[in-house]
């Protein structure tokens, strides 16, 4: 791991102190976000952030929460189109095939980890329902049995207030939006193989739903 994680010139000289010197304050302010634990990001050691997913709102959410840009595996849909794919690959994204395992995202995945970044991979694969999870997909297992980088688990609460499903318009929420991080799992050896990678999947998953359990005591 060499500890540093590269940007191309655009989200290095634009998009990073566009975004985390005037937009990401704004962006926290204005949806009433609140995180617990965000200290973790601080980190300068790679790190897989897993969050639960309910919106389309969750990935620049947790991006605000970061004082370094993030590296996000996300569907290849958001990617169609010139524009948006140098858009969105200038962003640090990587783009996700849903419709089969994806070797070659989730080794590009991979390379980022081991070059330094942090990679943000939501667990479930996709949205689940408004107040549930979705069983995660074995991605993330994937992830850890190659490079060894500690999960931590985020469980996001009230993000579809801002923005749900049913709802293709940004609302001011009522109620606060709350961000929980948990210590970060070290998993050492893990077998790789699907079932190893199944194992690490259930375990992060399970692991958030315990973080949702604690929402109560921050609202």
């Amino acid at each position: 791991m060499s500890g540093r994680c590269s940007l191309r010139p655009f989200g290095r000289f634009f998009f990073k102190p566009l975004w985390f010197y005037l937009l990401s304050p704004l962006f926290r302010k204005v949806f009433k976000i609140k995180a617990y634990g965000s200290e973790v990001l601080e980190s300068k050691e790679p790190l897989i952030i897993a969050p639960n997913h309910r919106s389309y709102i969750d990935p620049p959410l947790i991006a605000s929460l970061s004082p370094e840009p993030l590296v996000f595996l996300a569907k290849k849909e958001l990617f169609e189109g010139k524009l948006k794919n140098w858009l969105f690959r200038n962003m640090n994204s990587i783009p996700v095939d849903r419709s089969k395992a994806d070797f070659n995202a989730l080794n590009e995945a991979v390379g980022r980890l081991k070059e330094g970044c942090k990679v943000c991979i939501f667990p479930e694969g996709r949205r689940a329902p408004q107040r549930g999870f979705l069983k995660p997909k074995p991605g993330i297992g994937y992830l850890v049995a190659k490079t060894q980088v500690p999960v931590v688990p985020v469980y996001i609460h009230n993000s579809t207030e801002i923005l749900s499903s049913d709802n293709k318009h940004f609302r001011i929420p009522k109620r606060e939006v709350i961000v929980i991080f948990g210590k970060p799992i070290e998993f050492g050896y893990v077998e790789d193989s699907p079932r190893g990678y199944k194992k690490v999947a259930n375990l992060v998953m399970e692991e958030i739903k315990e973080l949702s359990k604690k929402v109560k005591e921050y609202l």
